[in-house]
């Protein structure tokens, strides 16, 4: 409910008079701390961890909840920053981080701040597009390090400079946390540390292999952004869930590295094939083969989508929907419907045919949120990047935000050049 627009429709006094209006106040720090620590202590039971953990926990919720309020305090929304907005999912979303890692990958207070501070990276500091904001996200980390965990900044990140150089912000870049190297299994990737190098071999040697088995070549340059840009798209497909929002100008590389990373994770891309005579019930019809895949099928896939395939505001509408709730209102027909709770069944083996029906919808939607994962590609030139940021809240509010760089003439070259 609000003023008309976007996903929001004008509500007539009548159809209100049903309903009561309840306001919550802002949550304390101290409630935070106790939630946020009970999802943490038991995500990290289940991935092997023992009570020693409890230790370690509480300065980490401490450490995300000061650089939340910190943020929301200091990297305050204005039209050319419109996607400055943040709220508590984005500490969870650092929280779902941390809780990728098993006991195998980081078995150590020191593993555990290079975490944190990797997490707070990608949820916060890639969205940000001054240099003066990215520094002071950078200092502010390095004082949380010193006063919530009580270690030498320095000394924590001793191996990402050479000749023991003070680190600075560009050599905390070279932090990467992935689960791509780990292609023994599709599921349960494990989630660790891995050198620049070795990511970039990695990647190299991935992109070969996808010119040699598509038809669609990718004429990319894994240069040393390309490969940070790379590693959060990874981030965000081995998140349960996650989505993402990447920013950039036209020729930047977006549609490129997500169809190279979905290639990484073995996840099928869903794109929309949009023709002078695609129309709604085309839009509708594309997305119900999506739901069905990931929701019925159980299989994850990544729905990428362009500002140039916008030609309506139901697309958005519903992206927006999707991203909120898993689901698009009334977009199955009751004969769809049946077909989709028989395919939940099956996936579920339940050969009871008077289960609840409302159960197995809320399994179906349960698993579109955990499988699908949207990625977004805008354009942050002109005033309507900004408006849909105000018109669809979960644009922002539902995706990790990736700002892409404009690349300079110089960079160009250096890249260009052997």
């Amino acid at each position: 409910m609000g003023p008309p627009g976007g996903s929001k429709q004008s509500i007539y006094a009548r159809f209100l008079r049903h309903f009561n209006l309840f306001a919550i106040n802002q949550f304390r720090n101290e409630s935070l701390t106790s939630i946020f620590s009970i999802i943490l202590y038991i995500g990290l039971k289940k991935n092997g961890y023992g009570t020693e953990i409890v230790t370690t926990i509480t300065p980490l919720v401490s450490a995300c909840l000061r650089v939340f309020n910190e943020a929301v305090s200091h990297l305050l929304p204005t039209p050319a920053k419109s996607h400055y907005i943040f709220n508590l999912r984005d500490t969870f979303r650092v929280i779902s981080g941390i809780l990728l890692v098993t006991k195998e990958a980081v078995d150590s207070k020191r593993s555990f701040i290079r975490l944190w501070a990797h997490e707070i990276f990608r949820v916060f500091y890639d969205r940000l597009i001054d240099d003066s904001d990215r520094k002071w996200l950078f200092g502010t980390i390095q004082v949380i390090v010193l006063e919530e965990f009580s270690e030498n900044f320095d000394k924590i990140f001793d191996q990402l400079e050479l000749d023991n150089r003070p680190i600075t912000e560009d050599g905390l870049r070279n932090l990467v946390f992935s689960a791509a190297l780990d292609q023994d299994t599709d599921e349960n990737k494990k989630y660790e540390e891995v050198p620049v190098r070795a990511f970039e071999k990695f990647c190299v040697d991935m992109l070969i292999d996808y010119n040699l088995t598509h038809k669609t070549k990718l004429n990319i340059i894994l240069f040393r952004f390309a490969l940070e840009h790379l590693s959060r798209l990874c981030r965000i497909l081995t998140t349960p869930g996650g989505s993402g929002l990447l920013v950039g100008v036209s020729g930047s590389g977006r549609q490129s590295l997500t169809a190279l990373a979905a290639y990484i994770y073995n996840q099928p891309i869903f794109q929309p094939q949009i023709t002078k005579s695609y129309g709604f019930m085309d839009w509708r019809n594309d997305l119900k083969v999506l739901l069905k895949e990931c929701g019925g099928r159980k299989k994850q896939g990544v729905f990428l989508f362009t500002e140039t395939q916008v030609k309506a505001d139901y697309n958005l509408q519903d992206i927006d929907a999707l991203l909120n709730s898993a689901e698009v209102p009334n977009i199955f027909t009751m004969d769809e419907l049946e077909e989709v709770f028989e395919m939940v069944r099956s996936a579920i083996q339940l050969k009871d045919p008077d289960i609840n029906q409302v159960a197995l919808y809320n399994l179906f939607k349960s698993r579109c949120r955990l499988n699908i994962h949207m990625v977004l590609c805008f354009s942050p030139i002109g005033s309507l990047f900004r408006n849909r940021v105000r018109l669809y809240p979960s644009l922002v509010n539902c995706c990790t935000i990736d700002w892409y760089e404009v690349i300079t003439d110089f960079i160009i070259i250096l890249i260009i050049l052997p």
